[in-house]
């Protein structure tokens, strides 16, 4: 079976592994200030932060931009549920906008729509590794005062305007969980475009403290704000400065197959996205629309294929019931039909081959 998610190990990752338990100093400290260094660097944005998943970077910036009950915040229901279950815990009301069926990503004209004054956060999704339309959601939130925070948990080297993600919008939270681009086991980033907001989220990551604080001892800072315990520690940065030496050959095997795919998969049965002008996808899934995706399933697994949805519109679930909108139907079309195959750096040029015309060989339900 050519499976839909494969971790990526890195040959040397053993022998790094060694070197920082025989320091002994396994918590924060010198490999986790590498890591963020480096992972700084790629992005393209010294404001950030590396954290323990991309739940808490979400986490911490719904903490900064100060929600409060009486606040909404303006989100997508097509996502993890790691986007949202935050936003529900800080008492804010979650208002979901339609997507564009299209892409999978925030539909600037429902965003529009559903701004009025309590609205105080935009959060998007660029779903699959395509980054949503920034360019208009940052307008309409520049115009009306409300801030923006991109989840680019798929989108890890995926790239906006010439740039590559993570200094486009407010906050910029990334994932190094076990099956996305890039791996640290379990691990996250903030980027922000605010020294001031990182520099609060230095503390507020670590119980409210500055572990680089240079005045003396960090016992001698003043809690300010009481925080959490969301640092990244050594082992897994270690894992993470080892990641850094593929990550280009890795996002850019995941691009080769998604275009691959975008040139080749031609079956009028299935829908593919479209890539909008300025969205360079880093293509950590490849979605499709099918008509009938249960039938597309076992064809696909009859070949031995992987696919699954991978992701439910949160609204289903009991929690976010109560913020449901009927009227979504970009959403609607896009969750009923979605079925996702393997893209990623594994695939060998026969795979890929084998995929695309598995795909243009479905002839429908029987």
């Amino acid at each position: 079976m050519i499976p839909l998610f494969k971790v990526h190990l890195p040959p040397n990752m053993g022998k790094k592994l060694e070197e920082v338990f025989q320091s002994g100093m396994i918590s924060e400290g010198e490999y986790s200030d590498e890591f963020e260094r480096r992972f700084s660097s790629y992005v393209g944005n010294k404001n950030t932060c590396l954290v323990n998943s991309c739940t808490s970077a979400l986490t911490l910036a719904y903490h900064v931009v100060d929600l409060k009950p009486g606040d909404e915040v303006i989100t997508t229901a097509m996502t993890c549920m790691a986007t949202n279950e935050p936003l529900h815990q800080t008492g804010a009301k979650l208002v979901f906008a339609d997507i564009d069926p299209r892409t999978g990503n925030l539909d600037p004209q429902s965003v529009q729509e559903k701004v009025n004054k309590n609205t105080k956060l935009i959060v998007g999704v660029h779903w699959a590794g395509q980054p949503f339309d920034i360019d208009a959601i940052s307008e309409i939130a520049q115009n009306n005062g409300i801030r923006v925070v991109e989840d680019a948990a798929h989108a890890l080297g995926a790239r906006y305007d010439g740039r590559r993600v993570g200094s486009h919008s407010d906050f910029v939270c990334f994932s190094f969980q076990a099956i996305k681009h890039m791996t640290t086991v379990d691990g996250g980033s903030i980027s922000c475009r605010d020294a001031k907001d990182r520099d609060r989220i230095r503390k507020l990551r670590w119980f409210g403290l500055d572990r680089r604080f240079a005045g003396g001892s960090r016992w001698e800072q003043d809690i300010t704000e009481c925080g959490y315990k969301m640092h990244m520690n050594n082992i897994n940065a270690a894992i993470g400065i080892e990641q850094m030496k593929h990550v280009d050959e890795i996002v850019g095997r995941h691009i080769r197959n998604g275009k691959f795919y975008d040139d080749n998969i031609s079956n009028k049965k299935v829908k593919k996205l479209i890539q909008l002008p300025k969205s360079q996808s880093s293509y950590w899934i490849y979605s499709l629309l099918v008509d009938d995706r249960d039938s597309f399933r076992e064809h696909m697994t009859k070949n031995g294929i992987a696919t699954d949805i991978v992701h439910r519109r949160n609204d289903v679930y009991g929690v976010f019931k109560q913020y449901r909108d009927n009227k979504l139907k970009g959403l609607q079309e896009f969750e009923s039909k979605l079925m996702n195959i393997p893209v990623g750096w594994w695939l060998s040029k026969d795979d890929r081959e084998k995929i695309v015309e598995t795909v243009n060989s479905y002839g429908g339900p029987r």
